[in-house]
Formats: C-alpha cells, sequence, structure tokens
C-alpha cells in the first residue's frame, strides 16, 4: 500500500474540512493509497507568530514512513518551517505537492489567483459600467493578495479606468469594516464598486456600508473571493469566486501519486475556478437547489453538534477525575459517528511534575481511551489500554489498513498533551468542530491533572 501523509495548518476551519474531503472522497477512486491528515490548528497572527508547540503535531510525522506528502497551510505556518519539511522529504527522493504555495522542490496546486481575480474584476466592470472602483486588499504579506491586487490594477488599466483606489487591510470583516469607515468619511466621493480580497472583507464592508444608509447594489456594488458560507447568507448575496477547495485536494493528490510513479509534471497545476455573479453586482438572483440543500446540510449538523457539544461539555467538564473523563470520552465517541478512535496521553506530560512544561512529545505515549477495534482489550487501574512508541500513532494492534487516518492534536498552551486520531473525516468533526470538542477534553484533562497533583502533595 502506499501511503501519503497531508501536513495542514490553516486558521479557516471550513476550507480545511472542505480539503480534507475532497481528500477522502478521492481516495475511494485510489485503489491501494492511504492517507494520514496531520491536523495542526490554525489561528489567523497578523502581529505575532504562533507559539512553536503549535507545530508539534508534525514531528510525529517521519517522511520515512510515507511515499509522497502534501502541504497545505497558510501565511500564519512560516515558510522556512514548510520548507524545512520539503527538504527532509525531497532529500529521500519523496516527491512534495504544496497547496496554494510555492515552496522550492514541491510542485504546486491550487487556484490561479491572478487569473481569477482580473476574471472577475473585468467581466463585472465591463458588465457594470463602473468607472471609480476600489479594491479592499488582504494580508500585505500574503502572495494570494498580492496576486489579486494585481490582477485589479490591470483589469482596469485594460478598461482604461485611471481611478482604481486601493485600501489596504487584512483578511479579517474587521478590517472590511474599518476600511468601510474610511470610505464613509468622504461621502461625495464613493467608489461605485468595491472589489475585496476575500468574502470577510467584502461582508465587512458591505455592512457598515449598509449600516450608513448605502445602498447595495443600486448606490456600491460589492463583490468578494472563496464563495464561503458567510458570503452566502448575506443580503443581497455577495458576487464572489467558488474556489473548489475539494477538487484541489483531488488534483493535488493526483499530481502527488504521478510523481510518485515517476512522471515529470509541469508545475504549478491550477485547479478551476467558478464565478458567483450575484445580487450584490446587480445580477439577477438565481434559484440554487444545491446551494440551499448545502446550507440545509451544514444547519443539521450545527444543530447536532451543539446537542453533542453541550452534553460532552457537561459531563466531561464536570468529571471528578482523569479516569471519569476517559470513560466518558469512551461514552460520547459513538456520537462522532466514526468507525475508530484513539486518544493517547503522552508520557512526559503525564508523568513529570510540571506537565504545563511539556512543550514537546516524548517517545512514549499511552493509549488512554479507544472505540473501535481494540474493544476486546481492556484498561489497567489508571486506564491505560497500552504504551507505545509515540511514532507509531496507532496502537499495535490496528491493523492501520484504513484509507484515512487523521491526527488531532491535544494541547493546552504550550503542553503537549497527546493526541486523537480518528479514521476518516467524522462528520461531528467538519466544519472546525473537531477543534471545540478537543478544547473541552484538554481543559478538562488539564484541570484533573491540577487535581491530582494537589492531592498528592497533600497526602
Amino acid at each position: 500500500m502506499k501511503r501519503v501523509a497531508f501536513l495542514s495548518f490553516d486558521w479557516d476551519y471550513k476550507i480545511v474540512s472542505d480539503y480534507y474531503l475532497g481528500l477522502q472522497d478521492h481516495l475511494k477512486d485510489c485503489e491501494g493509497v492511504q492517507a494520514v491528515i496531520f491536523n495542526a490548528f490554525g489561528r489567523y497572527y497578523v502581529s505575532h507568530q504562533p507559539q512553536e508547540s503549535t507545530f508539534e503535531i508534525f514531528s510525529l510525522f517521519d517522511p520515512e514512513d510515507y511515499d509522497g506528502v502534501i502541504i497545505q497551510g497558510n501565511r500564519s505556518w512560516p515558510p522556512e518551517v514548510r520548507q524545512e519539511l520539503v527538504d527532509k522529504v525531497t532529500a529521500l527522493g519523496k516527491p512534495v505537492v504544496s497547496i496554494n504555495y510555492d515552496l522550492q522542490g514541491a510542485h504546486s496546486v491550487g487556484t490561479n489567483n491572478y487569473q481569477e481575480e482580473y476574471e472577475l474584476v473585468y467581466r463585472v466592470l465591463r458588465d457594470r459600467g463602473c468607472k471609480k472602483p476600489a479594491f479592499v486588499n488582504g494580508l500585505k504579506t500574503s502572495v494570494e493578495a498580492q496576486d489579486r491586487a494585481r490582477a485589479y490594477r490591470d483589469a482596469c488599466s485594460r478598461l482604461g479606468i485611471a481611478d482604481a483606489r486601493f485600501y489596504q487591510a487584512n483578511w479579517q470583516l474587521e478590517a472590511g469594516m474599518v476600511t468601510a469607515k474610511k470610505m464613509l468619511r468622504k461621502p461625495n466621493d464613493l467608489p461605485d464598486i468595491v472589489f475585496c480580497c476575500n468574502d470577510d472583507l467584502a461582508v465587512g464592508v458591505q455592512e457598515t456600508l449598509q449600516d450608513a444608509g448605502i445602498r447595495v447594489p443600486a448606490d456600491i456594488m460589492i463583490t468578494g473571493f472563496d464563495n464561503r458560507v458567510i458570503s452566502q447568507r448575506t443580503s443581497p448575496r455577495i458576487t464572489t469566486v467558488d474556489r473548489d477547495y475539494r477538487t484541489i485536494a483531488a488534483t493535488a493528490l493526483d499530481m502527488l501519486l504521478q510523481l510518485m510513479a515517476g512522471k515529470d509534471l509541469p508545475s504549478p497545476a491550477y485547479s478551476p475556478a467558478k464565478y458567483i455573479f450575484a445580487e450584490s453586482c446587480g445580477y439577477p438572483a438565481k434559484a440554487n437547489t444545491e446551494q440551499v440543500n448545502a446550507r440545509n446540510a451544514s444547519d443539521t449538523e450545527l444543530e447536532r453538534f451543539f446537542e453533542v457539544l453541550g452534553d460532552f461539555q457537561s459531563v466531561v467538564l464536570g468529571s471528578e477525575s482523569l479516569y471519569t473523563i476517559l470513560e466518558n470520552c469512551e461514552m460520547f465517541a459513538r456520537k462522532i459517528e466514526c468507525p475508530n478512535v484513539y486518544l493517547t496521553l503522552d508520557d512526559t506530560y503525564l508523568h513529570q511534575g510540571n506537565p504545563g512544561g511539556a512543550n514537546t512529545y516524548g517517545p512514549v505515549c499511552h493509549l488512554m481511551a479507544r472505540k473501535g477495534r481494540t474493544a476486546i482489550m481492556r484498561c489497567n487501574d489508571d486506564h491505560v489500554y497500552e504504551s507505545y512508541p509515540t511514532e507509531r500513532i496507532l496502537p499495535p494492534e490496528d491493523s492501520g489498513d484504513a484509507a484515512v487516518y487523521m491526527v488531532n492534536p491535544l494541547r493546552y498552551n504550550d503542553a503537549c498533551i497527546g493526541t486523537v486520531v480518528t479514521e476518516g473525516v467524522p462528520k461531528c468533526m467538519r466544519y472546525g468542530f473537531n477543534a471545540f470538542f478537543l478544547t473541552v477534553l484538554s481543559s478538562a484533562i488539564v484541570a484533573a491533572r491540577k487535581t491530582e497533583l494537589l492531592q498528592s502533595a497533600m497526602e
């Protein structure tokens, strides 16, 4: 069986889950291929970089164990750190595919940000006859933002528009709100259309303008980029670009498998995007049954998530001991709709006097809770089923023959507590739901450990 590692770090969990689901769905057509996802939960960092322990989950990735690697992440994952991973893999003669970002020695797959933004700007300006456009840029250091900003300027230049305004922001909705307020300081000189570098900015701009009495699209038109759920729920619906993240992941896997087979491929490869010309730019509303069904499905999953999370919080956070927490984890494991789940705790975290200082994974982990194949096993008085080298990821008794495994970190501040490994991408772990469950679980474990240490000190 050929093994592929998917290393992921991103702040937009909906986008991330689309990558995972695209990978998982495509693997159904790839016989004899297994993917292991190492999921480091990203955050959006503007003024500082994440703690080093944020990336410790990648220390469990051994390039010797895989035939190829896919890397997906945003600018919060320092390029030099990603490049180190690429260098380690390519030094072994194994291929690497990078999603959306160019890395030396890696093949690149993703969206042609320049081409898609250029086409969007050109077509909307041509169709609507706007003469006073403005562009709200994303994070200045982002290559994606730089490409989209250049596309905006080039499209305006082609149409002979001299008054092409430009505002520097970041990726967040709040930055869109701040930028719109800047525009409103000159009420007699407002743009007639605002091209935003992503949907969050577009929503921030649109809602702020509407609050000030500006009509969209009658007074000012708005566009975004990414076709995130946030852009679909606005009124009017925002014109945007659908990047189709699931297809990007499938394209990345196809490219990697071809490279693993020794084929010489061009780089970068682009996955097709789709333009959503919507009401925010005066286009007629379209009945989109597929979109409505997807929205209803996500609403249903949200309802189930809050139901399960509410029960999980009350039981786990109310547990009196680590043993009870682990028992409750096993009780709730069936609700995440996953065939096999493994919860391990790091030996260093469990047995050193200052567990908060365990900012790296030690050589040994303990299987503390499980659901699935290891059900015939019995735990000891500390709720330990067995101990094994951390690098194994799965317990020795597991055959490890599933198409997809997902390795999630259990962390608390700087402390590496352990991991939660699932077979496949469970429904209750989509859209970033797993981040909430793991945060609740790690908080409960830390509280229980502090109580145990306090009791031990008093004895």
